[in-house]
Parts: structure tokens; sequence; C-alpha cells
């Protein structure tokens, strides 16, 4: 973490570009661990037992699919498996900075939180997309189909998780090229937007909330994001860029 003093300025990015393998290996690890932890929740009834716990009514998530859950359990745990997928690719093919092991922790804690609402959400019937007129027999696609939030909140989450993704790639390709050293780089998806990264992230994100609980989540959770990198992130790292 880097802090400004007397500014309310922070970040867990490293700005430093230098091999950290505790850190990294830390943060692939605890990324992957997060698709079993969320996977757990659905699978083990821990989701579903907490939300009766607190006196809410639940929609059924385990079943005879695979894995042992339900169509629509199944869609949220994939989403799950995704974040951890992009994380992992990210930090392993094209992060370059160092990840300093409490930065790793906090970043994935963070994570795994975020994840975790959602898929208790998902469990809790007052909010959760599943629909519950669909046969037992449904498929992945019929479950789809029948819920209209839920098919919107996975194209949100795909679309946000590839436009993350590929812009991250092409200004690493970009960079790469000896001659384009210390250069910034405006083509690709770029072209669309400055910090087109960080709009793909708050794009799957609320995809992501609004697969498990609703449009009224998934506006809640990109909010909460789109506010933080306009007020944040951005700000700081223009910038960090104009200072260097």
């Amino acid at each position: 973490m880097s802090e400004k003093s007397g500014s309310k300025e922070w970040s867990l990015a490293s700005r430093e570009k230098r091999p950290s393998p505790l850190g990294s290996t830390l943060f692939v690890g605890l990324r992957a661990a997060d698709a079993v932890l969320q996977y757990s929740l659905l699978r083990q009834g821990w989701a579903s037992h907490a939300i009766e716990a607190l006196g809410g009514n639940t929609v059924p998530t385990t079943g005879a699919g695979p894995l042992g859950l339900t169509p629509y359990g199944l869609i949220l745990t994939s989403l799950a498996l995704g974040t951890s997928i992009k994380h992992i690719v990210w930090r392993i093919f094209v992060g370059e900075q160092e990840t300093q092991p409490g930065a790793a922790l906090i970043i994935c804690a963070d994570n795994s939180g975020f994840n975790a609402v959602n898929t208790l959400l998902s469990a809790w019937a007052l909010c959760s997309t599943a629909p519950t007129d669909l046969p037992s027999s449904a498929s992945i696609s019929d479950v789809l189909l029948s819920s209209p939030s839920l098919i919107a909140g996975v194209a949100l989450f795909s679309i946000g998780i590839v436009t993350e993704t590929l812009s991250e790639f092409q200004r690493k390709w970009f960079k790469a090229k000896p001659e384009n050293k210390g250069k910034p780089y405006g083509g690709g998806l770029w072209s669309l937007a400055n910090h087109i990264n960080y709009g793909g992230y708050t794009l799957w994100r609320a995809g992501y909330a609004m697969a498990a609980a609703g449009p009224i989540c998934g506006l809640i959770a990109g909010s909460i994001f789109f506010y933080d990198f306009t007020h944040r992130a951005i700000p700081m790292l223009d910038r960090h860029n104009t200072e260097r």
C-alpha cells in the first residue's frame, strides 16, 4: 500500500516493476481458493443456512446436476470461477508491478467478500434471480431464458470481463515493443476511453451482482466501483502519470 501524507489518496498497487514471487503466489492461490469457497457456499448449503438463520427464505441451489448444483447454482459458481481465472491470468501474464503479500491478502479478501455477498444474495428468495416455476429437469439455457435479470447480468459480466482482459493485453503488447517504452497507449479498446479497463471491471462487477440478486443490486455494485474509480483510483493514477 502506498500513501500520501496529508492526502486521502491511497492505493494497494505498487508502481515498482519487479518480481514478487511470494506475493504473486499468495495472490494466485487465494484467488483460486475463492472459486472453491463460492462453490462450497452453495454446494454445502452454507449460504442457505446463513439466510435461514437470519429468518429469510431460500431458493434451491443443490441438485442432481453437474457438481451437485442446480443449473442456477452452476451459473453463479461459473461467474465466481470466471473472476478467479481473470485475476490469475492477469497476475501471471499481464501484471508487471510488484505484489506485496499484504496487498495480495487485502485485494483477495476484498474480491472474495464481494463474491460471497453475491453468493449469499443468490440464495435468498427475496432477491434471487433463480426462476421458481421450472421443472427440476430444466437446463442452463432454460434457466437463463426464464430470468431476464439473470441473462442480462451474465451478458454484462461477459462483456465487462472480456473488455477488461483484452484491454490489458492490448496495452501490454504495445508496451512490450522497445520503441514504445514510456509512451501512453491509446489504440484498440483504449481509443474508446482513457481507463477502459476500469470500465470493464465496473461492468462485470455490476453484471455479477445483477445475475445474483437483480438489477437494484447490480446498480448498487456498479455505483460503488464507479465512485471509487472516479474519485480515487483514476485521479491518483492520472497524477502519478503526470508526475513521472
